[in-house]
Order: structure tokens, then sequence, then C-alpha cells
């Protein structure tokens, strides 16, 4: 048998069960205790009655003629003859004892024992004394005209009596407690097993494992039960697959379009520093051509502003297009793509910005690691920069042997993060999505700590997976 617990179901149905037997027979020894009380009082007082008539009749004739000796003999007889007889005596219609059955002498005080009134044939009195209840029962001699026969019925019989089918009932009531238990046991074990069956298949499905049934014995109620919590652990079984196959099809599809916005990002900064770049490169030299050619002060001016805005155009693709792919990323990894970023960054937005690596290792990372820490760095410092008002940033990007951590701090106005993810508006929501989906397809997570006018703090951390740099 299992352990249990005072608290369990099974305990409980065994103590009530117990319980129950218990108090069905106490009720039932006070119950008969009282009623053979009752019972017995009735038909002591009966037969004390019949046995003083008795008394009463043959004693008439002696006292008539005033046999005191055969009277007292009749006295002792009687009393003698009687089990529950505590005492016999004769009292004439004066007051005087005529004849008793105590050897030791006659305690007087029971002359004081009132006697039966007018015309009651009989009259009982409860004495309590140091051995017991004693019932006299008085009866009167030819209507009282000769006295009157008082017997002292003893309870003693009665309380043997009781004692004795106390001692039964009690013994039958542990019998009947110990078949009610080994019968409560054995229906309780029928009734939690399968319950206990349908707990551990429960916990089995909720640890993970889906193949897990309750095993159907009956087709009461409980069978009935265990079959449609087959049924549902079945449906839940079939969905959870389901949603597995569309979690990775999804999964599948974001990998495709990531590579697939990587592979255009590329694509678009090459053609901005290859094409659009050298083609403004050349009307920067066209238009110096032009300059030397062309003298004059309005038109130099002209030309100077026109080289300006060139020379900022310039700039600024080259900017886009290392935003969109840096070359540096693909060729010397993340900690020097990410030196040039920030570094780009401090100039370009005048923010002070701390950028610390603790680096275990001389192997590259794979590219789908590095390019998901630039992205979330990027999109990191560009929310602080756009939302966060921040004085002062700092990065640290530390590795060990199995685990890259990301952390970018800001003292910026901060926001509630929870709130934030929750809601499906919000300026900045997406973003904050974005990075937590690109750590998670590549194993990693993304956890952000914020509060008002405190600040933000953002951790990533991914498990490694090295890759050697041909």
């Amino acid at each position: 048998m299992k352990n249990f617990s005072m608290g369990s179901f099974f305990v409980k149905v065994i103590a009530g069960f117990v319980l129950l037997l218990l108090l069905l027979g106490l009720a039932n020894i006070i119950q008969t205790r009282a009623l053979m009380n009752t019972l017995f009082a009735e038909q002591q007082e009966k037969r004390g009655v019949s046995l003083a008539s008795t008394l009463a009749a043959r004693a008439s004739n002696l006292i008539i003629i005033h046999n005191y000796y055969d009277l007292h003999e009749l006295v002792k007889d009687t009393q003698s003859t009687n089990d529950d007889a505590r005492y016999v005596f004769i009292v004439s219609s004066a007051g005087e004892l005529l004849a008793h059955s105590f050897p030791a002498g006659f305690p007087t005080d029971l002359l004081e024992i009132p006697a039966p009134d007018g015309n009651d044939k009989h009259r009982i009195t409860v004495l309590t004394t140091e051995e017991g209840t004693i019932r006299d029962i008085a009866v009167p001699i030819l209507d009282g005209r000769l006295g009157v026969v008082h017997v002292g019925l003893s309870a003693g019989s009665l309380q043997k009596v009781l004692q004795d089918t106390t001692r039964q009932f009690l013994l039958d009531t542990l019998i009947a407690l110990l078949i009610g238990f080994g019968l409560a046991i054995f229906l309780t074990q029928r009734l939690t097993r399968p319950i206990r069956e349908l707990a551990r298949a429960a916990s089995a499905i909720t640890a993970g494992d889906l193949t897990q049934r309750a095993y159907v014995k009956s087709q009461d109620e409980i069978g009935k039960f265990a079959t449609a919590f087959n049924t549902m652990a079945n449906h839940v079984h079939d969905l959870l697959i389901e949603l597995k196959q569309k979690e990775e099809a999804r999964t599948h599809l974001l990998q495709k379009v990531i590579v697939a916005q990587e592979e255009e990002r590329k694509r678009i900064a090459r053609e901005l520093h290859d094409q659009a770049g050298q083609n403004l490169a050349a009307l920067m030299m066209r238009l110096k051509c032009l300059e030397d050619d062309c003298p004059g002060g309005n038109r130099q001016c002209r030309l100077d502003e026109m080289r300006s805005l060139v020379k900022h155009t310039v700039e600024d693709i080259h900017r886009l297009a290392v935003e969109l792919r840096p070359s540096i990323l693909d060729d010397r990894g993340l900690v020097a793509a990410l030196e040039k970023y920030v570094e780009d960054y401090r100039a370009t937005y005048r923010l002070d910005v701390d950028f610390h690596v603790s680096w275990q290792g001389e192997e590259r990372l794979t590219h789908e690691i590095e390019v998901t820490v630039y992205r979330i760095v990027q999109e990191a410092l560009t929310n602080i920069v756009k939302y966060a008002a921040a004085a002062n940033i700092s990065v640290i990007l530390t590795t060990t042997t199995g685990e890259l951590t990301a952390i970018i701090e800001d003292d910026g106005v901060g926001f509630n993060a929870a709130r934030l993810l929750v809601d499906n508006a919000g300026g900045n929501k997406l973003g904050l999505y974005g990075m937590r989906e690109r750590a998670q397809l590549v194993g990693g997570n993304v956890t952000i700590e914020s509060s008002h006018d405190v600040g933000t703090t953002i951790y990533v951390k991914i498990p490694l997976r090295r890759n050697s740099h041909e």
C-alpha cells in the first residue's frame, strides 16, 4: 500500500468510516443501557410488588396469632431465596418492628420510609446508599390494619447485567469496526486507485509526456471519467503536434525571411556603394573640373554648394550602406563590427557610449549568431536615440565556453517593460519583439528591465556555436 498523507482522500474516507462506526457503537450501547435500565426497573418493581404482596398474605395469619418466630423465619427465608432482595422487614400498624432480615441489627432509619397512603396497594421508594440504588417496595397487610411489609431490592444485579451487556456490545463494536475498517480499505482502494491513476497520467502529461493515458478498468462513473480524460488527452496531443508543426513552419519561414532580408540588405548596400556611390563620386570630379574651367565668383559659390551637397549625399549613402549590411561583419566578425558601429554611433549622435568586450576563444561564431547579436545591439541603440533621452550608454559583450551575453544599458527615461510587451500598440513594441524573435531563432532569449526615470537594461543570452573562419 502506498503512503498516504493525513489530508488524502483515502485517509479521510477511512477516518470518517471509523468515526461513524464508533459513533453508532457508542449510541447503540447508550441506548441499550438506558432501555435495559428502564425495563429492568419496571420488571424489578413488578416482581418486588408481587413478592411483597405474597409475603404480606402469608404474614397476616402469623401476625394475627402472634407467631413472631415463624414470622421472623418467613422474612429470613424470603430474603435468602431472592438474590436481589437486600432486606425484608415488617412493621406493625402502630409503627413497631415485628420482624427483619438484618443479622447484625436493624437500621432504625428504615422505619422513616413512608408507608402506602389510603387505598394505595403499594408504594415504591428509591433509596441511595453506599451499596448503590435500592428500591423499597412497601405493601400493606390487610389494607394496613396489621402493618406493612417492606422489601428492599438492590440494583446490583442490574449493574452486573449492564456491565456484561456493555462488554459484549464493545466487543461486537470492535469486531464490526475491524470488519468495517477492512471493508473501507478495500472499497476506498477501489475508488481511489483510478483517481490516483488519473492524477498520475495528468502529471505525466503536464510534465511533457503526451503518450500517457489513464487505464480504464470499469464502466462506472470513474471509468467514464477516465475514458473522457483519455479522449481529451488524445485531442490535446493532436493539437500540440499540430501547433508544434505550425511553430516549426513559422520558425523556418521566419529564418528564411531574415536570411532573405539580410541578403537584400547586402545587395542594396553593395549597389549603393558600387553604383550610386561611384556615380556621385564621378559627379564630384566633374564639378571640380567645371569649377576649374569656369571661373566667376557667383558660379564658384554655386559650384561649392553643389559639391558640398554631393559630398554629404555620398556620406549618407555610405552610412546607409554600412547600416544595411556592414561588410566588416562578414570580413572581421562581430566584435570589430560592433566597435565600428559604436564609434560611428558616438560621432553621429554625440552620445557617451562605453563598449567593453570579454571574449574567450579565437574562433568566429556562426553567421546566424553574429548577425543576430549585431542586429539586437543595433536595434537597442536605435531605440535609445529615439525614445530614451539618455546621457550615458554602455554595451558589454562577454562570452564563456558555452554562452554569449550582451548587456545594453542606458540612464534614460525608461518605460513599463511588462505593459509595453503585453500591449499590442506602441511605437517601439515591434523593435522589442524583433529582438526576442531574433534571439529565439538561435536558441537564446532577451530580458528587458526598465522603469520610469531609472533607465533600461537589456540582457541578451545566446548559447554558442562556433565556426572556424576560413
